[in-house]
């Protein structure tokens, strides 16, 4: 990766000593010869947000907007990207922050003001900021701002009741535990869990309208899932009487399901 910096501070002192010892024209031929390519993006020495534009050998400083960092990928690229994805080691300073309500800058991803609300975040864009939810069992990652599992975000108070399930991922062999196997929640057709490497369980949930298929290992319509009926022979929902397949809402299913089992609702 290509990375060439320059430094303000020598920059200044330079162009000090040059500007009270030699004529204007030889200042400004000392000013030039700073910039590390007559053409080109450069990342300063210090400040992760600030960068310096030479065009033809003249040097112009700029600075990110607040909350992105500048890139120092390719001297030919003029580019700011959030803080959170970009390398700042050797250069930590940042501009003053302007924060504005939630937003702790004016760009980038913050966390819920309200520290037990770990599965909300705030994506700010110059200054407005949209309140985001992880999906169900994850927390926000201050360190990575995105959305884990709460043992790995390790945020105090921030455990999840479907992070660390009280379900056991049941043994099995080495080749199939790689390939993190999910189940069935028993207690929710619309949940299963899934055993990362066999052996840590995470509950996760199909989207509203599916149910969870143990033959196939993936969310499906409750019409593909076989039932157990009052005579113990599996019962699809298709094979019930045109009433089951009416245009009731799915949410009206759900209790459907809770006490009609027997006749093969499934939500």
């Amino acid at each position: 990766m290509w990375s060439t910096v320059v430094a303000p501070l020598l920059l200044l002192l330079v162009v000090g000593l040059a500007e009270g010892q030699r004529p204007a024209t030889q200042a400004k031929d000392r000013v030039v010869s700073e910039c590390p390519l007559p053409n080109g993006f450069f990342a300063d020495a210090q400040q992760c947000d600030r960068y310096y534009e030479c065009v033809d050998s003249v040097i112009t400083e700029k600075v990110c907007p607040d909350g992105l960092a500048f890139v120092d990928h390719n001297p030919r690229a003029e580019k700011c990207d959030y803080i959170s994805a970009v390398d700042c080691t050797g250069r930590p300073d940042l501009q003053p922050a302007q924060p504005a309500g939630a937003c702790l800058r004016q760009n980038g991803y913050f966390y819920h003001p309200d520290p037990t609300i770990c599965n909300q975040f705030f994506f700010c864009s110059e200054g407005k900021g949209n309140l985001v939810t992880c999906p169900v069992g994850l927390v926000f990652n201050t360190k990575t701002n995105n959305c884990v599992w709460a043992d790995e975000a390790g945020r105090t108070g921030c455990a999840s009741d479907t992070g660390n399930p009280a379900f056991e991922c049941p043994k099995v062999t080495h080749d199939v535990a790689v390939t993190h196997p999910r189940y069935a929640d028993p207690s929710d057709c619309q949940f299963f869990y899934v055993c990362i490497d066999g052996v840590n369980a995470r509950r996760n949930g199909c989207t509203l309208g599916q149910v969870f298929n143990d033959l196939v290992g993936t969310c499906t319509p409750p019409a593909d899932v076989p039932l157990e009926s009052t005579s113990g022979q599996p019962v699809y929902a298709a094979k019930l009487p045109d009433r089951s397949r009416s245009s009731v809402a799915p949410f009206l299913l759900v209790d459907a399901a809770k006490k009609h089992k027997d006749i093969g609702y499934h939500v």
